[in-house]
C-alpha cells in the first residue's frame, strides 16, 4: 500500500531544512529516505523509531505522518 508522503516531507524540512540533512540524523542515505517519500516505501521498525523521535512527532499523530493512505487518481474512492 503507498502512503500520503506530503505532510512528512513538509515537517523533515521544517526540523532539518533539508531531505539530506535529516537523512544524515536517520542514518541513511539521501537517496533512501526519497524512496520511502516517493514510492510511499513503508516505515518499519528502527528507522521508523528513530524517525519519530527526530521529527519529535506526538504519538497520537504518527499515523497521519507515516500511514496515510495515498489515493490513486484511478482508483474509486471507499465510501
Amino acid at each position: 500500500m503507498a502512503y500520503k508522503t506530503n505532510k512528512l516531507a513538509e515537517k523533515i524540512t521544517e526540523k532539518y531544512g533539508s531531505q539530506k540533512a535529516f537523512a544524515e540524523a536517520l542514518g541513511m542515505q539521501e537517496s533512501t529516505l526519497s524512496r520511502y517519500l516517493n514510492s510511499g516505501r513503508d516505515w518499519k521498525g528502527s528507522k521508523l523509531i528513530k524517525a519519530i523521535k527526530l521529527l519529535e512527532i506526538p504519538v497520537q499523530e504518527v499515523e497521519s505522518y507515516f500511514f496515510e493512505p495515498r489515493v490513486e487518481k484511478n482508483q474509486p474512492r471507499k465510501v
